[in-house]
């Protein structure tokens, strides 16, 4: 009857072993997986945070005069009061004409 027992017992100890290994081998897998996962994330707030710097300092530099000149320049056609402006007439005679009576 004591052989008995102990077979049971050490059938019972085994089991359990392979039972916590296989327990513990898929939490390391999960925790693999979410370190991944946490790694990714981490660089995508990375690139995010440099795109937001970026873009504050497009926003702190548009505030600057020279900025608002420059855009009033290139993009309304202004000028300054008594600046004269050149027009490059090459560049219009490369322009195709219309053959329209």
């Amino acid at each position: 009857m004591k052989k008995r027992g102990l077979t049971f017992k050490r059938i019972a100890i085994t089991v359990f072993v392979i039972y916590a290994a296989i327990i513990l081998t898929n939490q390391q897998m999960t925790i693999a997986k979410l370190n991944k996962t946490k790694q990714e994330a981490v660089g995508r707030i990375q690139k995010v945070n440099q795109e937001n710097e970026k873009l504050k300092d497009m926003i702190n530099h548009a505030a600057t005069p020279e900025y608002v000149e420059r855009m009033a320049r290139e993009q309304l056609g202004l000028v300054k009061i008594g600046e004269r402006v050149y027009i490059d007439q090459s560049a219009v005679e490369q322009e195709p004409k219309s053959t329209e009576n």
